[in-house]
């Protein structure tokens, strides 16, 4: 940890921008915890800001920071963000091809992209993007770069994209090159030390991927994450390159519309709520008693057979959802 947020309305406002989850943020302020803007960095590049957002304000973090090696990095990564942009534009030889794929309705940002069109021109592609009105792709491919693999198959990988949000705006670049630049002393790739107040057994809520909420049980327990967490922060001092941003991920076991769980390692701690059931129906069940038995079972105060129990009242009331 080191400096401080700045105070008064412009302290929430950062740490508003900072971190999404309320329940983070109440903690933060709670235990005075601060960071160096090395680790604001590292947070605005992950907040999943419009790019357009997110380079406004890297761009003000590295003009004003005194940190002369995050200085050189923030100008470094907006640079290649401009100089990607303007190549993925071009294609005055038509030697790519741009291919426009729109989310099919209650997709997720990693699946059931469905194509829309194939084209040389970016702009008409990014045009057509946003007559749909859903979040959108385009990715580019080099018309010849088809790969014969060693069982006689082909691979046409895409040497770029970039995603938007329903209403046009760019929301993620990717180009072939950054795998080869990964550098985890980098604030694009730096495993930070972060606010974590969650316990085993804790209900929660974020958002997922397609917008909507989920509610789930945190199953790993925090001692186990912070001790994790400085081993990792230890192994990079070593110059271990293989620890990431996503090493601070936390498993949460996520309530299914049919009343199971499903498990999952991918989420951070700065995107999830604190959740307190509104309903409590041991007659008929509801998705909020499946949450609280499930968290008693976790916390080692539950009985499976009364989840078990509340499962089938659950199904059999055909309710759906939260509350």
């Amino acid at each position: 940890m080191g400096a401080g947020l700045k105070n008064g309305e412009s302290d929430r406002e950062e740490l508003e921008l900072l971190i999404p989850s309320e329940t983070i943020r109440a903690y933060v302020r709670e235990t005075g915890w601060t960071f160096t803007d090395f680790q604001k960095a590292a947070l605005l590049h992950h907040r999943g800001l419009l790019l357009k957002d997110e380079h406004a304000h890297l761009k003000a973090l590295g003009d004003r920071t005194a940190d002369h090696v995050l200085k050189g990095q923030t100008a470094e990564y907006l640079e290649g963000m401009e100089k990607g942009f303007q190549d993925f534009r071009e294609n005055s030889g038509r030697n790519c091809i741009y291919v426009l794929k729109v989310r099919e309705d209650g997709g997720f940002w990693n699946r059931d992209y469905l194509v829309r069109g194939y084209f040389f021109d970016w702009e008409m592609a990014l045009g057509y993007g946003k007559k749909e009105k859903e979040p959108f792709e385009i990715e580019k491919y080099l018309v010849d770069g088809i790969h014969e693999l060693e069982d006689g198959t082909c691979s046409h990988e895409s040497v770029a994209e970039i995603r938007f949000d329903r209403d046009g705006e760019a929301v993620c670049f990717w180009n072939s090159g950054e795998m080869a630049g990964f550098d985890n002393k980098r604030f694009e790739e730096a495993i930070i030390e972060i606010p974590n107040p969650f316990e085993r057994g804790d209900i929660v809520k974020c958002k997922g991927m397609d917008g909507q909420e989920l509610f789930g049980i945190v199953e790993g327990r925090r001692e186990e994450w912070l001790e994790r967490l400085k081993w990792h922060l230890d192994r990079v001092k070593d110059g271990d390159s293989g620890v990431d941003f996503q090493d601070l991920l936390i498993s949460v076991a996520f309530l299914c519309e049919d009343g199971t769980f499903a498990f999952s390692d991918s989420t951070i701690p700065l995107d999830l709520e604190r959740y307190q059931p509104r309903e409590v129906d041991w007659a008929n069940g509801s998705a909020d008693t499946l949450l609280l038995c499930a968290r008693d079972i976790y916390r080692g105060r539950g009985c499976p057979s009364t989840f078990f129990d509340m499962l089938e009242r659950y199904r059999q009331s055909g309710r759906k959802g939260i509350g």
